[in-house]
């Protein structure tokens, strides 16, 4: 199973009367060949705190926890290989039925071990919002190759020729004028005049691959690029590809005219990270302005968890390192603290330790998008408790 919403939605909803185990872990190519890889020894370490804070847990659903991490051992063995696929890997176990689900991605993990109601799916929508569809554009003199980045895996989508027509080669020379054979000068000249055709038609070429690019963007929903060539070919396109359009555009120093897709992958992805800061500023900015301003933005836990209990959260902003605890109501709604009206009302709330997760899923299952906030963009939504959003209205 690899990742996208609806994986996300089944994942939330896969549940048990003694909650779901939660296994995460990272590997990079270097790690296959180490002999003692450090994943296993965290993953093991995590599991015994687990069964440390089970002492404290109802005594039915620390019985069960316990026996089903007894029992886990082969699923872990694969779920630790580090000559396995995927340099990200998740494995979700119900507590009691056994049923499990697996996740894949080539965007590593760090190692986390969490028992929860349901499926712990924080690093999933983090991979998610990082993973997200971006385009990748490779120019040069014979063509173009248009690419599609999507959770550290490559697919091409288009490949352009760039050929001149029969009448634009018709009248090359590389000689002296045969009618002037003595003043070989005509010959230079016709080649001149032939090589400024050859650049016009090439810088026609490449305006109609990035109109077309910039229309891809527009039908895959992709706001940044990768931009791959020689460098006059693609400065050229750099500044055919105008900001207008809401791309960012980041350029690659490698040529990538004939690599292969994961080799382009790879390199790709350190280039759409560096683009991550400028983006959640941007996102925290506009939030914080809303909100202040009276518009579509919410700051602060209170108002942030209103819009999510009203169904008019668009965007959930979070600080990446923000751990909370927090209440749920037998309704469904999320409250930071018992107070006020919360306070006086005759539903019944449970605490809820992981409360961010909580935030998460109730934005996923309404439809919304959910941004992790890294340092030091999150410094912005320190003085809002650590969270935001926009909003629908």
């Amino acid at each position: 199973m690899s990742i996208d919403h609806a994986t996300i939605r089944e994942l939330i909803d896969f549940s048990d009367e003694h909650g779901v185990l939660s296994f995460y872990v990272g590997h990079t190519p270097a790690q296959a060949a180490d002999p003692q890889p450090t994943a296993p020894i965290e993953i093991r370490n995590q599991i015994k705190q687990l069964k440390g804070k089970l002492a404290s847990a109802e005594p039915a659903t620390a019985r069960a926890v316990t026996a089903r991490l007894d029992r886990i051992d082969g699923e872990l063995d694969a779920l630790l290989d580090p000559k396995a696929p995927g340099r990200g890997r998740a494995l979700f176990v119900a507590v009691d039925s056994g049923d499990s689900r697996t996740v894949s991605l080539q965007i590593p993990f760090r190692e986390r071990v969490i028992h929860n109601d349901s499926a712990y799916v924080r690093p999933l929508v983090a991979a998610h919002d990082e993973g997200r569809e971006a385009g990748v554009l490779v120019v040069s003199r014979a063509g173009a190759r248009v690419l599609s980045w999507a959770v550290g895996e490559v697919t091409e989508l288009t490949s352009h020729d760039f050929e001149l027509t029969d009448a634009q080669l018709a009248d090359q020379k590389s000689g002296p004028s045969p009618s002037n054979p003595e003043h070989p000068h005509h010959g230079f000249v016709n080649r001149e005049r032939f090589e400024d055709r050859v650049d016009e038609n090439h810088q026609r070429f490449l305006r109609e691959v990035c109109e077309q690019v910039a229309a891809q963007a527009k039908e895959h929903g992709w706001d940044r690029l990768v931009l791959s060539g020689a460098p006059k070919v693609r400065d050229l396109a750099r500044d055919l590809l105008s900001s207008e359009n809401g791309l960012r555009v980041v350029v690659a120093d490698q040529s990538w005219e004939d690599a292969a897709p994961h080799q382009i992958a790879d390199q790709a992805w350190p280039l759409l990270r560096s683009l991550h800061r400028e983006r959640e500023h941007e996102l925290v900015t506009i939030a914080v302005e809303r909100a202040l301003g009276g518009g579509t933005g919410a700051v602060g836990l209170r108002r942030v968890c209103d819009a999510l209990n009203e169904g008019r959260v668009s965007r959930l902003l979070y600080d990446s390192e923000l751990q909370l605890e927090g209440y749920r109501s037998a309704e469904d709604t999320v409250h930071p603290r018992v107070e006020g009206v919360v306070a006086q009302s005759d539903v019944p709330l449970r605490r809820e330790p992981l409360f961010v997760e909580r935030l998460i899923v109730k934005a996923v299952t309404m439809g919304a998008s959910v941004t992790p906030i890294e340092p030091d963009a999150s410094d912005a939504l320190a003085p809002y408790e650590g969270v935001a959003a926009l909003l629908r209205w």
